[in-house]
């Protein structure tokens, strides 16, 4: 396998224990993750984790800032990879390496790990929320079509009422009164590491916000997800202050999110290729 040839990964790799000692590295690239490229390396001292960051990716949301405040409150509290190096300017993140593996998408049908999953999210959001940059999702939602529309006028048409019907529901949703906190905001099944008590990686899209948004996340991503809501939300500590139809049109909004994320993506990365 090629390794990159960086400054940043170089600045990495001297972050990473064990890499500068001369030793031939152990290096893999990480499946999953679509606006960065991630690599395992493991050395005398343990397996570690780099991700090397795209800078597109700001305008499709991400913070690092907010990124590394969040995950490292997370994994103070051991539902999260431990950071040894948050690169300043942006362009890279070193962890620790989480055995175990990440879940498939079809551990989501299993009711046995979606408790055990609940119970994670139920810790995260009960952590103290430091203060962090916000993360405006009615916001981000009309900075994605304003962009599309640049780009591709006529594909945004059937956008704009969507977007203007989630800005109503997210208002709506504010109202409800729920105590912000740290939430994950990208609970992809790559997200999700071990067969037991899991973990969490990635927290590019974490915020302090409504802690239904987590659920939300999960049923735009894994619709099968929402015959379990009721129980779900019993065992997230929310069934007394968020109902089904609630949950479902957080869910619609994110699935909204999500499709004008990579339509975003695709056209980032179209600007970026070289003309032939």
């Amino acid at each position: 396998m090629k390794l990159p040839d960086s400054e940043a990964w170089r600045q990495a790799l001297a972050q990473v224990p064990g890499a500068a000692s001369g030793a031939p590295l152990d290096v893999q690239l990480l499946a999953g993750g679509t606006a960065n490229a991630t690599y395992r390396l493991k050395t005398g001292q343990g397996a570690f984790v780099v991700r090397l960051h795209q800078p597109y990716v700001l305008d499709l949301g991400v913070d690092r800032r907010r990124e590394a405040v969040l995950h490292g409150a997370a994994a103070a509290a051991g539902l999260a990879s431990r950071i040894l190096a948050a690169d300043p300017q942006g362009r890279y993140l070193v962890t620790q390496f989480l055995e175990g593996g990440p879940w498939a998408a079809g551990d989501f049908d299993d009711e046995a790990r979606l408790w055990a999953l609940a119970r994670t999210l139920r810790a995260l959001h009960a952590l103290p929320a430091p203060q962090v940059p916000p993360l405006d999702l009615a916001m981000l939602l009309e900075r994605h079509v304003t962009q599309i529309a640049a780009q591709d006028p006529g594909a945004v048409q059937d956008l704009l009422p969507q977007v203007a019907r989630a800005r109503d529901l997210l208002l709506r949703q504010g109202q409800a009164g729920r105590p912000a906190c740290i939430i994950h905001g990208d609970l992809t099944h790559s997200n999700v590491i071990g067969a037991g008590q899991p973990l969490l990686v990635d927290w590019e899209y974490a915020a302090v916000t409504d802690p239904l948004t987590d659920l939300a996340c999960l049923v735009a991503y894994y619709p099968q997800v929402m015959g379990h809501g009721a129980e779900l939300l019993r065992r997230c500590g929310l069934a007394d202050s968020a109902s089904l139809p609630e949950l479902e049109e957080l869910a619609g909004i994110y699935r909204l999110l999500s499709n004008l994320w990579y339509r975003r993506l695709a056209l980032a990365r179209r600007h970026l290729r070289p003309a032939n």
